[in-house]
């Protein structure tokens, strides 16, 4: 595998699709508590993630994984993904245990 194939790819949708809006619901939560100090200013926030592993079958070495952070638009109350991230992931080897003649 090569360094290019290593690299994380990072996709952001800052907008609200079906508003156009950019208020965030855990966006603006966040926002609230760095502005008190509770939080560090290189805080995210997201409401939750989805990660999926693109593989045809459980055969594979190293597969593409899309891991997508989703959020809720304050003003229309749509659920969209607001960031997705494209990584490898390499399978380990079979690790259990031998007892006895193999």
């Amino acid at each position: 595998m090569t360094d290019e194939t290593k690299k994380t790819r990072n996709f952001d949708f800052p907008i609200c699709p079906y508003c156009g809006s950019t208020e965030r619901l855990a966006g603006t939560t966040l926002a609230k508590q760095i502005e008190k100090g509770v939080m560090p200013k290189e805080s995210t926030a997201y409401l939750f993630t989805h990660q999926s592993i693109i593989a045809k079958d459980m055969k594979w070495l190293s597969a593409p994984v899309i891991i997508s952070f989703y959020d809720v638009c304050e003003k229309c109350g749509a659920t969209w993904c607001i960031h997705a991230e494209i990584h490898t992931a390499v399978q380990g080897m079979d690790t259990k245990p031998k007892y006895g003649k193999n």
